[in-house]
């Protein structure tokens, strides 16, 4: 789950992949994120 679109303290989006899928962090990020390597952390 990535938490998008910050205003006044809060997220406005939340954005939600399964494992294995990517996730477009736009600038200042700017990267791809491959969520396959995140599965090791989850519970």
């Amino acid at each position: 789950m990535v938490h998008a679109h910050p205003k006044d303290g809060t997220y406005r989006s939340v954005i939600r992949r399964s494992f294995g899928e990517t996730v477009e962090l736009p600038e200042p990020v700017g990267i791809t994120l491959d969520t396959a390597k995140l599965k090791e952390y989850a519970d």
